[in-house]
């Protein structure tokens, strides 16, 4: 397998569903379909790509969310040697997802509505010329991804990535598991998780609801064994009570990343699900996802390299190097440098043993007259707090300062304002330094979560 990968190759990935063709491979949205059913769709797509004129090296998007028809077409699109752009249903906004197609200059767009039900639209080439990136890869025959980010501040960043490069690693695993497909297509976890899982020999759960209600619902159903999100989620969903309604006695790992956990979220958890082991995720669009090992389930730090990724910590801030790097991004300068580290932008703590805390991004610690100030640290200390469902804390720029702590919080019930602002501050001066005490106290009037349920201004 690794050398049809270095080759350039896909097939292999289409073969790996005629080996034990009788199990399992997803089931949920889209119903049941075994691997070779599965294989046997990647071939029905090969010959509708043909169909369509879908030539090797074009860029194709795919808007829908994870089923047996979605998940072979991308496949297929992958054989092929086709650059596979992702969007999930309803994000982006469609005027937006047309400026990120014209960017990609894909040359056609597969759009599901539901599990089986799809269109697929012939689009116009843009006047300007194709971006290099998109060429040199075309005429190595490498398959590639487009990511766009969040885009949550600023324009979206385009990140292609070899698919080979990016799914290389991947191998059968030797205790297959049934795994829930929580993060979307569009985003570099929802890539790894699907992709990991069916290489791996496990079963994909997939749920296009993304709420509590429905993720209990289908651990329960499906007897999910790995549940992959984020801490805004598992934050909800502890909140929410919906794992006290459901049988969530299979579940044996709950994997988390995209942001920092808070340390308050991880031990109610641990607490709530004593039988299930927490591991912590680390990766990024322009890497892709590191090998990790948590030190206890209970534990924010964790080791993180290895299989070919290298790291090292530079002025407290992270720094990695990695085998399935981006090629780079189509609308922005390459954030490597001539050696191929990449700054990750994330303030880091060593421990001695040498394992990592992640702290989140170095731009979102907060600058009070000289000292630095975590948004996570300030947000353990407010979540203890009545009434709280979730908080971000930011800074604010100040003319005497430099900066003053901002806490944004989401309510369980409606508070009076100048009382509630006066009872986060004097818990907060309980446990904090007076410079980290939020000078500033918001209610949010919705939730501070995005699609990807990352909080609002999250620091990873």
């Amino acid at each position: 397998m690794t050398n049809g990968v270095e080759e350039g190759a896909m097939d292999w990935l289409a073969a790996q569903f005629q080996r034990r063709a009788d199990a399992e491979a997803m089931v949920g949205h889209g119903g049941r379909v075994t691997r070779g059913e599965l294989g046997e769709r990647i071939s029905d797509w090969s010959a509708e790509l043909d169909r369509q004129g879908v030539a090797p090296g074009e860029t194709v998007a795919l808007a829908g969310n994870a089923s047996p028809a979605v998940v072979a077409l991308f496949t297929a699109l992958a054989v092929r040697g086709c650059v596979v752009v992702p969007f999930a249903p309803a994000d982006p906004p469609k005027e937006q997802r047309a400026r990120r197609i014209a960017l990609a200059h894909a040359s056609h767009l597969f759009e599901f509505d539901g599990p089986d039900e799809w269109t697929v639209q012939r689009i116009t080439a843009p006047d300007e010329p194709r971006p290099a990136l998109l060429t040199k890869l075309a005429e190595s025959g490498e398959a590639g991804l487009l990511l766009f980010s969040s885009g949550s501040t600023g324009e979206s960043k385009a990140a292609l990535l070899s698919l080979p490069r990016l799914l290389g690693g991947f191998r059968e695993s030797s205790r297959p598991r049934r795994t829930l497909q929580f993060m979307a297509l569009d985003h570099i976890g929802g890539v790894n998780t699907l992709f990991r899982t069916l290489v791996g020999g496990g079963t994909v759960v997939t749920e296009p609801h993304r709420t509590p209600r429905h993720a209990c619902e289908a651990i329960e159903r499906h007897r999910v064994q790995v549940l992959p999100t984020t801490p805004t989620f598992l934050n909800m969903l502890l909140l929410s009570g919906a794992h006290r309604d459901h049988d969530l006695s299979s579940l044996e790992l709950v994997t988390y990343g995209t942001e920092p956990m808070r340390e308050i979220t991880l031990a109610h958890a641990a607490e709530v699900f004593p039988h299930v082991r927490f591991k912590q995720t680390y990766g990024l669009t322009e890497t892709g996802i590191l090998p990790t090992r948590s030190v206890s389930s209970d534990s924010l730090r964790m080791d993180v390299g290895g299989q070919g990724f290298s790291t090292k910590v530079r002025d407290g801030v992270l720094w990695i190097k990695s085998p399935s790097s981006m090629l780079g991004y189509l609308n922005v300068p390459s954030p490597f440098d001539e050696d191929g580290w990449l700054n990750t932008g994330d303030a880091v703590e060593v421990a001695e043993d040498g394992s990592l805390r992640v702290l989140g991004r170095l731009s979102a610690l907060i600058n009070v007259g000289g000292e630095k100030v975590s948004p996570a640290e300030v947000e353990n200390v407010l979540l203890r707090a009545d009434n709280i469902r979730d908080v971000v804390v930011t800074g604010r720029s100040n003319a005497v300062t430099g900066q003053i702590v901002v806490a944004t919080v989401e309510l369980i019930e409606a508070e009076e304002r100048p009382a509630l602002s006066r009872r986060l501050r004097e818990i907060c001066a309980e446990h904090l330094p007076p410079h980290k005490v939020p000078a500033v106290v918001i209610v949010s009037d919705g939730p501070m979560h995005g699609q990807r349920f990352k909080r609002m201004g999250s620091a990873v």
